[in-house]
């Protein structure tokens, strides 16, 4: 907790300084102990009195607190900021301000090695910031700000995952994070029998210092490579993922009710509701999911109305009538605060037997939901809206492949098989109508994004394909297709509706925000896609119906998905904020998340939120409530970022292993990137990318053209830029750091040879 009390009284003392209102909540005279106490009580209730008289001892030490008297003032002079250090791949450092407040001010704070002291990768920090950089600073990552560690208040690093070698006293583990920069010595009799080559999870004992390695002891054999699971085991242990729920959350899970009818359930919950359950069982409602989706927090229904306008209903499952504020199951969940969806098993933010069955709107059964009915007119306009908790019935559950199918006129009819599901009373003729009329209002939809520039970005999803006997088969694009697409608006629809109803009251609300891209950012890729030939508003790129508009040329390239890629990276991450500031992206004045509370935490809370604001409309809020969100959604931000991170490195485990097995082999590609020391090429079989390093060049001597984004020959200038075709040989792979490195079918063997 120590970190979250700096954070807070350092945001405490950031709002109250001079310069950001003219009426500063402090007094010019500071503050006495007991009124910074009462100020920190509001988000520590229990923190005792010690505690925080030895924070603000510190921070006087420090120099960020003045004394005068019995009062403490700010210093105007020094300026700390708590964060998450972070070393990039590429070896510099960098600070994550904690805070959103201080996130908008400094960014991300360049720290030098030499001010990091023995901090590490993940740690959470103090640090001071000491000023601007200069613009020609290296390394700076887009950095604005430059700073020096000053404390770390919580090591990150508690275990550590690494590869296990057995030396003639103990041995010794090798970190299969390249961020964390040391061997790790094994203390004697702490090395649990480990055999040389096994993957281990090790337990520091002492960080290093600068003088002495750090020391570890082993507390987990996680196996060997090839064993099945190994790569999720060590993922879940090197984010720190909890992936066992606690024994209070399973029984409060055990004890739910099996049916939405019983007695007990509607007495203790469902009865309290001060608004009427509607009743949408005899809709025709369906569920779309991908092929191996096993929670379904969502349902659809359109009808089509005499004036030729829509009605669209979009169904959530009402998980806050299972989950109370509080209970075992939503302490788990907000500690969660996502599922983690890996290729083959999910850490799944709530235990099974809600998510895949008493929330999930599985067909045929009865559950209760939190819906939105939008009357919509053939423009894509919302004429109407209702929302209601109410009562559903799903009748089938349907596939993205399988509606796609149906619409382009290859299924004629209504069959259940191991991916579809159908309830007794479905009929493939209502269905059938309903998705029709459900792929002609998607239509509008998407038109209506269209004409307000929202940015579209149709990028392929990698599938992971295993074999019976579980090994990797093969790695895919999974393209996306009018199924998904529709949904997609109905689900963007819904939350903009849920967000503009919330934020039209009093009450605190958690927005999903997505703010404009950094004029730093912007500048790069503009020099990107020029240097490409595309051509750009005279005004540059900054709505987003400029970067739509680029979008739109880049459909006619072959390296278009790769430059909307780049494009997307070039964006700001989109947070969670219970201040509205936009979604940049789907240019939406209001937008919020309220669709998936079954995989996410903001969802749960936005539904919480939503049936307080039916029954009770003008509900008085407490400061005390508004606070409590701004922290619960920068939580669910960082837990996010986390989850995306480990998505993300379970995906290059798994690619590593399957282009392990065949070195040798050739395959053809496209450039996707150009780089001083060589080229990435993404291959076109299978959606796997590796390096050819510029030495493996062995025809010529090639250099970076920063102009043209391209290598080219001294000699024979020859070029390789981006979205050219190559064929290259699978010559490396480093399974353990997750680097695959190709070199050029028919370069020359040596440079020698070449010359």
């Amino acid at each position: 907790m120590t970190w979250r009390v700096y954070a807070e009284l350092l945001d405490i003392l950031e709002r109250a300084s001079p310069g950001r209102s003219r009426r500063p909540r402090r007094s010019p005279r500071g503050w006495t102990l007991q009124e910074l106490a009462r100020q920190l009580s509001t988000g520590f209730p229990r923190i005792p009195r010690r505690e925080v008289a030895r924070l603000v001892r510190e921070l006087v030490m420090l120099g960020a607190l003045l004394r005068r008297g019995r009062r403490y003032i700010r210093s105007p002079r020094a300026i700390f900021v708590v964060g998450t250090l972070k070393r990039h791949r590429r070896g510099f450092l960098l600070v994550a301000p904690e805070g959103e407040r201080a996130r908008q001010k400094y960014g991300d704070i360049h720290v030098r090695e030499s001010s990091a002291g023995t901090a590490l990768h993940g740690d959470r920090v103090l640090v001071r910031v000491l000023g601007r950089l200069p613009a020609e600073a290296p390394a700076r990552a887009h950095c604005t700000w430059e700073g020096r560690v000053e404390k770390i208040l919580e090591r990150a690093q508690a275990i550590v995952v690494g590869r296990f070698m057995r030396a003639p006293y103990a041995g010794y583990v090798l970190p299969l994070d390249e961020r964390f920069l040391y061997e790790i010595e094994i203390a004697p009799g702490e090395a649990l029998e480990a055999e040389d080559g096994q993957i281990v999870a090790v337990e520091l004992l002492r960080p290093p210092t600068a003088h002495h390695p750090p020391v570890g002891r082993i507390v987990e054999i996680l196996g060997r490579d090839g064993d099945p699971g190994l790569d999720e085991e060590i993922v879940i242990r090197k984010y720190r993922l909890p992936y066992r729920f606690s024994e209070s959350a399973l029984r409060e899970a055990a004890a739910l009710p099996d049916s939405v009818h019983d007695r007990a359930l509607w007495r203790e919950r469902l009865a309290r509701d001060e608004l009427k359950r509607r009743d949408f069982r005899g809709w025709v409602t369906v569920t779309i999911d991908g092929e191996s989706a096993r929670d379904f927090d969502d349902a659809v229904s359109v009808e089509r109305l005499p004036d030729g306008s829509f009605l669209l209903g979009v169904h959530i499952a009402d998980v806050s009538t299972y989950v109370p504020e509080g209970s075992a199951l939503d302490i788990e969940a907000r500690e969660r605060g996502t599922s983690v969806y890996f290729p083959d098993r999910v850490l799944p933010m709530l235990p099974e037997r809600l998510s895949e069955d008493l929330c999930s709107l599985k067909p045929g059964v009865d559950r209760v939901a939190l819906s939105v009915l939008m009357k919509i007119n053939r423009r894509g306009d919302v004429l109407a809206y209702e929302l209601c908790p109410s009562l559903i019935r799903s009748q089938a559950r349907l596939t993205y492949t399988f509606v796609n199918e149906l619409l382009s006129g290859r299924i004629e009819a209504l069959r259940p098989s191991g991916r579809l599901e159908l309830s007794a009373e479905a009929s493939f003729a209502h269905i059938a109508d309903a998705l029709r009329t459900m792929a002609e209002l998607g239509e509008i939809l998407i038109e209506r994004r269209h004409k307000r520039g929202a940015i579209t970005f149709d990028l392929p999803e990698p599938v992971v394909l295993f074999d019976d006997e579980g090994r990797i088969g093969g790695i895919i694009r999974a393209e996306r297709n009018l199924a998904h697409r529709m949904i997609e608006e109905f689900m963007i629809l819904a939350n903009e509706t849920v967000a503009r109803h919330l934020a039209r009251g009093p009450m605190p609300m958690i927005y999903r925000v997505h703010e404009p891209p950094e004029a730093e950012r912007v500048r790069e890729f503009l020099a990107l896609v020029k240097a490409l030939g595309f051509s750009i508003p005279r005004q540059g790129l900054r709505t987003p119906r400029d970067f739509q508009h680029l979008v739109q040329q880049f459909a006619k390239r072959r390296e278009g998905r790769v430059l909307s890629l780049m494009m997307l990276r070039s964006f700001r991450p989109a947070i969670y904020s219970t201040e509205n500031r936009g979604h940049f992206g789907l240019a939406l004045e209001h937008y919020t998340h309220f669709t998936s509370p079954i995989r996410r935490y903001p969802d749960l809370v936005v539904h919480r939120l939503l049936r307080r604001a039916l029954a009770r409309p003008r509900a008085s809020v407490r400061p005390k409530e508004r606070e409590a969100l701004e922290r619960i959604a920068e939580q669910c931000t960082e837990r996010e970022r986390l989850a995306d991170e480990a998505e993300r490195e379970i995906l290059a485990w798994k690619r590593a292993r399957f282009m392990a097995e065949r070195v040798g082999q050739e395959y053809e590609g496209i450039i996707v990137s150009v780089k001083e020391y060589g080229f990435y090429v993404e291959l076109e079989e299978v959606f796997i990318e590796g390096l050819v390093h510029i030495s493996t060049l062995t025809d010529d001597r090639y250099d970076f053209d920063p102009r043209r984004y391209a290598l080219v020959g001294r000699r024979g200038r020859r070029r390789f830029r981006l979205g050219d075709v190559v064929r290259v040989r699978v010559a490396r792979v480093d399974v353990d750091h997750h680097l695959v490195d190709f070199v050029l079918v028919g370069m020359p063997e040596s440079r020698r040879r070449a010359s």
